[in-house]
């Protein structure tokens, strides 16, 4: 007997030491709502997270933002593989009938980035998106002072996210005193916005795009246009053509949001609805956009990552 004792004891170590292999863990969808550097950020949070909870992430996402129909298809493709949980970008108010249905059968969900109207989610984690669009009035007051001409690109009708950036610039121009003298939905194509501010840019003296497409597109139209840093402009989101927009001054300020720990908390919220933890109402969890400008930037140790 006392031989077969260090046997089972090693045994039992080689047991708990072993990596559980994929195929036992449990599976997390995750249905974001692009392909952007945002996006791609907000995965590699994710799969650290779940990595380190033992926990399978299977990601689907669309090739273009904004589409309910093809978001429905991809929720329908990760649970079939068998997934017990889902983290979603949620493209519409419709999302939520499904994710309720969800919620019915046992498969909780967390919205990342934007909610929806409905309360079929476990939780949200997101920017605080209202303190982006103030942040982002602010940095567009300072610059041009009162009486500053502004205008907002507004990216489309139905976004809970970028409205209510929009919101928020609106109401932190007005009280700084600025005019807002341009207010249209242009979504993010560079021609539309080129065309749109080749009439409008003699009477601009700022504009805010309220995310990470729409301020490349915008980019692409001032440049196209001849007009990049002849106008103050303050964008949303990260990437490396934005940061180098910011150091040669044709962005004057981005909002950054953590794309990586909105990840990581949209994971471990999940696990916790998978271990049983009950939510009378929606949990929501909002995470502090940050400023960055060219003196910010120009004092990073490591500028290509200031996420």
């Amino acid at each position: 007997m006392p031989r077969i004792i260090p046997f089972i004891c090693l045994l039992l170590a080689a047991v708990f030491l072993t990596p559980v292999p994929a195929w036992a863990r449990d599976c997390i969808g995750m249905v974001p709502a692009g392909t952007s550097a945002f996006w791609s950020e907000l995965e590699a949070g994710a799969r650290r997270t779940a990595d380190d909870l033992q926990l399978e992430l299977y990601t689907r996402g669309p090739t273009q933002e904004g589409s309910v129909e093809v978001q429905l298809q991809l929720i329908d493709r990760v649970l079939a593989q068998g997934c017990k949980a889902l983290i979603i970008a949620p493209a519409g108010d419709a999302i939520d009938t499904r994710i309720a249905a969800l919620r019915d059968e046992g498969i909780p969900t967390v919205y990342v980035d934007r909610g929806v109207a409905g309360d079929g989610a476990y939780a949200l984690v997101a920017t605080d998106n209202f303190l982006a669009g103030q942040l982002a009035g602010q940095q567009l007051a300072e610059r041009l002072g009162q009486g500053g001409r502004v205008g907002v690109l507004r990216l489309r009708p139905g976004l809970q996210s970028t409205e209510e950036r929009e919101r928020g610039f609106l109401l932190a121009a007005q009280a700084s005193g600025l005019q807002v003298v341009f207010d249209t939905y242009l979504g993010d194509d560079r021609q539309r916005i080129a065309e749109a501010l080749s009439e409008q840019l003699p009477r601009l003296d700022g504009l805010f795009s309220p995310n990470g497409t729409s301020s490349r597109a915008t980019l692409a139209a001032l440049r196209q246009l001849g007009k990049a840093g002849t106008v103050d402009f303050v964008g949303f989101d990260g990437g490396e053509l934005l940061f180098d927009a910011v150091r040669q001054g044709q962005i004057h300020a981005l909002l950054l949001q953590q794309p990586q720990a909105m990840g990581d908390h949209a994971v471990r919220l999940v696990h916790r609805a998978l271990s049983g933890e009950r939510a009378i109402s929606r949990l929501q969890l909002l995470l502090e956009p940050r400023v960055l400008t060219a003196r910010e930037l120009a004092d990073m140790t490591a500028p290509q990552q200031p996420w």
